[in-house]
């Protein structure tokens, strides 16, 4: 029986980790992604620990970054996502065994495969953000707390000092989740009065301790916090549709039936908790509730949005799943019912986004519009992609002008649809350059750099604006459109590489209205 029990276990870290791996080379950086590269490159370290900003860039994973740059280490995409892809696999095995001694077996044994299939969990341990890390390092804090109040033990104080404030330094968003405990211990006070007072005194040394472990990073950084609070705090409080889309993205299903389902299950499984193990179960509801409540009270900028929304609540998350996975366990234990948590898992897991071949094959895995998968993905109308798409010849394909916001650019996701061969992007504009940055995925626009890297084919977009403007993002929210500047800056850069591409390996093998295709091949030939 302990071996089924580690197999089980085992199993369901090999298939977390296999997720969190897939074609994750081949990923184009874009979006949110750069904004630590962008103030890595433009402050020093003393600098980037000190200033807040309203691109987050995370404080101590952007001050690493420099570093490594200052002594000569060569960063790629790999070494931006490093910290979010260890932290979801520490994750994997951290958590299950936090709750092995507090809930049964069958309850871990779900909780660990729910861990290991949740699309929001895989998704963020791939993409190079700190809500990865601040998740490990939350849920680490608030258990440590759980262990501290219990036991009274001091290393488990320690733990939650530790954890809570590199939670808060890895980002602000978790300072809800990291106080929520406070609630919990305030009304067991209430309720228990034995030893009172020297609970209470136990309680507020540790928040003092919590509150200078977070001066230390704080303080030297208070004029830009206030300045970043000033902006962040506008009351954006999110309406039903962006509810709604949350509870699908954390369900990690599109289909409604299996969300509520999911919610169901979660309820259930909370009041079973509550039955087996009150105190616990009390606490990681009131865990899960202060967090909520917190963010509605902070309302920072961007929470109307579902994304931002979504990952403001991600700490939530590995709560959430323990009440379902406390749900599945019950069922487990019961003849009649011992097949439904697997095959709850698998209809989730077969309606969720990573049964879609195409992310599976994708190079824009980490685009918004595969991180929204409960929404259907952006289109255009025939006749608006290039027909040249089809014919193209096996091997990479390296698409110019690339905008790395994900509002822009969508044709390249949607062009890899047609064509199927991996992509690279070749950007004018928005990508820091400087020694020690080696991508392997986004080329310099220029035709030796083109011509040594592993692409076989050249596209080159002179009307990028004019395909964005024809993208269909019916039920998405709307996206930005590009700017006059922006759309003029585009279609220069397009025309521009167009031209030094044939001024030095002549004129384009294929061409039409919108773009210019060189095959590299015969370009190499050639040069040979």
């Amino acid at each position: 029986m302990k071996a089924a029990h580690r197999l089980s276990l085992l199993a369901a870290l090999a298939a977390g980790v296999a997720l969190r791996l897939w074609n994750l080379r081949d990923q184009i950086l874009g979006g949110d992604e750069l904004h630590a590269l962008r103030a890595a490159v433009a402050r020093t370290v003393p600098e980037i620990l000190t200033t807040y900003a309203l691109t987050d860039s995370c404080l101590p994973l952007t001050a690493l970054y420099r570093w490594l740059l200052d002594r000569g280490v060569s960063l790629s995409e790999m070494t931006f996502r490093m910290p979010s892809l260890l932290c979801g696999t520490l994750a994997l095995a951290l958590l299950p065994w936090i709750f092995r001694e507090r809930v049964p077996r069958p309850v871990v044994h779900c909780y660990a495969w729910l861990l290991a299939l949740s699309p929001l969990l895989v998704l963020y341990s791939r993409i190079a953000r700190s809500y990865l890390p601040m998740l490990l390092c939350g849920v680490l804090a608030v258990m440590a707390f759980e262990a501290w109040w219990r036991t009274r033990a001091w290393r488990w104080g320690g733990a939650y000092v530790l954890f809570g404030a590199l939670a808060l330094w890895l980002h602000l968003g978790a300072g809800p989740l990291v106080a929520a405990p406070f609630l919990f211990a305030v009304g067991d006070l209430a309720v228990h009065k034995e030893d009172r007072w020297r609970r209470l005194r136990d309680l507020v040394l540790l928040g003092m301790g919590l509150s200078l472990a977070c001066a230390l990073f704080l303080v030297p950084a208070r004029a830009s916090l206030v300045r970043l609070v000033g902006k962040k705090m506008v009351a954006d409080l999110p309406g039903p549709e962006a509810w709604w889309d949350v509870l699908r993205l954390q369900a990690g299903t599109p289909v409604a039936g299996l969300a509520v389902l999911f919610w169901v299950a979660a309820v259930v499984g909370l009041l079973l908790l509550l039955r087996e193990q009150p105190r616990l179960g009390a606490f990681t509801l009131t865990v899960v509730v202060g967090h909520l409540a917190g963010m509605l009270a902070l309302a920072p900028q961007g929470m109307g949005h579902p994304l931002v929304l979504n990952r403001y609540l991600l700490p939530a998350l590995p709560f959430v799943l323990l009440w379902v996975a406390c749900a599945g366990g019950w069922l487990w234990t019961r003849r009649a019912t011992a097949a439904a948590p697997l095959l709850f898992l698998l209809l989730v897991a077969g309606t969720g986004p990573f049964a879609d071949p195409v992310l599976r094959r994708s190079s824009f895995g980490h685009h918004n519009d595969f991180v929204d998968f409960v929404h259907p993905r952006a289109t255009v109308p025939p006749g608006v992609l290039s027909s040249l798409y089809r014919d193209l010849p096996p091997g990479p394909v390296l698409e110019a002008p690339w905008p790395f916001a994900w509002d822009f650019g969508r044709v390249f996701y949607l062009a890899q649809q047609i064509h199927g061969h991996r992509v690279l992007v070749a950007a004018p504009y928005d990508l820091p350059r400087r020694p020690g940055i080696r991508f392997r995925n986004e080329i310099p626009p220029d035709p030796a750099a083109i011509l040594a890297s592993p692409a076989r084919t050249v596209v080159v977009h002179l009307r990028l604006s004019w395909e964005d403007d024809r993208v269909q993002t019916a039920g998405m929210p709307p996206s930005r459109r590009m700017r006059a500047k922006a759309r003029r800056a585009y279609r220069r850069a397009g025309e521009h590489l167009a031209a030094r591409l044939a001024a030095a390996w002549g004129p384009p093998d294929a061409a039409d209205g919108y773009v210019r295709v060189w095959d590299l091949e015969r370009v190499r030939r050639g040069a040979s």
